[in-house]
């Protein structure tokens, strides 16, 4: 008797907080995703973000999953697991026969983020391991308030996982972080990079429109401004509230 009356009442409740969270964010907090990588506290170096945006949209075409990062100031009154749930309804993360998306989100004010993750990746994401890919790659670099260094990490550390389990190859993964000094050149390397600086000053001073032609179609070539590959959108997917949260 007291389960027959009980039932009904959680999902109710968590109907209407997700409804609640849904409103808070279509009011400003979450504008549609122009890309893979969203920071809109503008808190990540522009660097990274390109670099990690590459990284997810070779995730997309080889593992066929979607990880979406989303970055905003504050939650504006609402706890972190119904916003992301909002969130994740509003995009659509991952496709949706699949459902093989992650929502990585992070408030910086509030010092809180959470991992997302989509029914079809919950096997291989289970939440013990998603609290210990934040606890290991992202709130240590949060509490030293390097947002660039936690969300980059966090998020590669989320795609290693879902591109082993695909038997994908990445062209980045968390060990291979920027903080490795480059070894120095040698004399060979040097004298080649001058030679190779001196021609390029040659060639533009007795031909600077054809530098001009050169530079634009490399431009044209290399563009998009998030690093490498397109975005055309989420594909629909759900989760079922699979992940984790933390607070730093």
């Amino acid at each position: 008797m007291i389960k027959s009356l009980r039932r009904p009442a959680f999902p109710l409740t968590v109907t209407a907080a997700v409804l609640f969270a849904f409103a808070l964010c279509s009011r400003a907090a979450a504008p549609a995703p122009r890309a893979y990588v969203n920071d809109e506290a503008g808190v990540m170096d522009a660097r990274t973000a390109g670099e990690l945006n590459g990284v997810l949209s070779e995730l997309d075409a080889r593992a066929k999953a979607q990880v979406a990062v989303l970055v905003v100031n504050t939650l504006g009154g609402a706890d972190i697991e119904t916003y992301a749930a909002a969130i994740y309804k509003k995009w659509g993360v991952g496709d949706r026969r699949t459902n093989r998306g992650v929502l990585l989100l992070v408030a910086v004010r509030d010092h809180k983020a959470r991992i997302e993750v989509g029914y079809g990746l919950e096997g291989i994401l289970p939440d013990g391991l998603t609290g210990g890919i934040q606890d290991k790659y992202m709130v240590p670099y949060f509490r030293k308030g390097d947002y660039s260094g936690g969300v980059s990490q966090g998020a590669l550390a989320i795609a290693s996982v879902i591109a082993q389990d695909s038997g994908a190859e990445l062209s980045a993964g968390p060990a291979q972080g920027r903080t490795d000094p480059l070894p120095p050149l040698t004399p060979g390397q040097k004298l080649l990079s001058l030679l190779l600086i001196g021609f390029v000053v040659i060639l533009f001073i007795r031909h600077p429109f054809l530098m001009f032609f050169l530079l634009n179609t490399m431009n044209s070539r290399g563009g998009g401004g998030f690093g490498r590959g397109g975005f055309g959108g989420f594909g629909g997917g759900m989760s079922g509230g699979g992940g984790s949260s933390r607070s730093w």
